[in-house]
């Protein structure tokens, strides 16, 4: 079976209360990378926190830092940046700081995600019987979505078309027709859990939902996560169909694995997990090339 990309999501917006090893600051940050890349992750993906608050912190100086920082902790793995989710408006404020990156060659990240939709994004708390937000929109007009795509491959990022739902994965679809994605497309097969309801369920029904409709219009890979929430109850399935594995500390603090593990650890546990079913974990050169990346220091397109 072909080799297995594994996308670490190292902090997203996770706090520390139920485990402390989220990484914030860039020095963090990095030194979480260099374990992981040890411990056998393909990839890395980070969101910039305030080191003290943990509070986002989307600033061009703050990515620049920790991309600089992980490339020298460990200069081969990929580093997949963000965009800043709802935390960065007016909307079209999210790839500026990808685009200034892009610029040199020493901070460019490998790839940056697209979210492929609008939609609520507010939590709900069954405990309480209501919402905590009820007016939380994450906006991407498709209007949006097509300039991220074509800005973001310009400056030499590959895109992650991120798909929260089936509707997100026939657009990326018509985005293959269109001629939009330089190919092969890279797909996230996103599933939510802890009452965010915008994506697919975190279960065997909700990734096959996702994997009955994915483009039929050209060549693609795809990964599956899972935010909020745990990827164990769809690894094997991920594993079993060819996919790619993406997850962290950043959506789940992974308790259940004993103690109160570092994203390295939870690494571990699934590259064994892939071994176990008769597939190896890509490296990142491996990587660059079933996914079209380009090296880290060339210059941009």
């Amino acid at each position: 079976m072909k080799k297995m990309i594994i996308d670490v999501r190292m902090n997203e917006y996770a706090m520390r209360d139920e485990n402390p090893n989220v990484p914030w600051s860039p020095a963090e940050i990095a030194e979480d990378a260099a374990e992981c890349y040890e411990a056998g992750a393909t990839c890395v993906h980070f969101h910039g926190r305030d080191g003290v608050t943990g509070e986002p912190e989307n600033s061009f100086e703050t990515y620049a830092e920790t991309i600089e920082r992980i490339r020298e902790k460990a200069p081969d793995v990929l580093v997949h940046s963000t965009l800043g989710y709802v935390t960065l408006t007016p909307s079209e404020r999210r790839v500026e700081h990808i685009l200034k990156l892009a610029r040199n060659p020493k901070t460019r990240p490998d790839i940056a995600p697209v979210d492929m939709a609008s939609m609520n994004v507010d939590v709900y708390a069954k405990d309480k019987k209501e919402f905590v937000t009820d007016d939380l929109v994450f906006h991407n007009p498709t209007k949006l979505l097509k300039y991220f795509t074509r800005e973001i491959q310009a400056a030499g990022v590959k895109t992650v078309h991120t798909c929260w739902n089936i509707g997100c994965t026939r657009t990326v679809d018509a985005f293959i027709e269109m001629g939009l994605i330089r190919g092969p497309a890279y797909i996230g097969l996103l599933m939510s859990e802890s009452g965010l309801f915008a994506g697919h369920p975190g279960t065997y029904r909700g990734l096959s939902a996702h994997l009955d409709f994915l483009p039929r219009n050209g060549p693609s890979e795809w990964l599956a996560l899972v935010y909020p929430g745990s990827v164990q109850p769809i690894a094997s399935i991920a594993i079993a169909e060819g996919g790619h594995l993406s997850f962290g500390l950043g959506d789940h603090p992974y308790l259940e694995l004993g103690g109160k593990p570092r994203n390295a650890d939870i690494v571990r546990h699934i590259a064994a997990l892939a071994r176990s079913m008769g597939r190896d974990i890509a490296t990142p050169q491996e990587a660059r090339e079933i996914l079209g990346i380009a090296e880290p220091r060339c210059a941009a397109a």
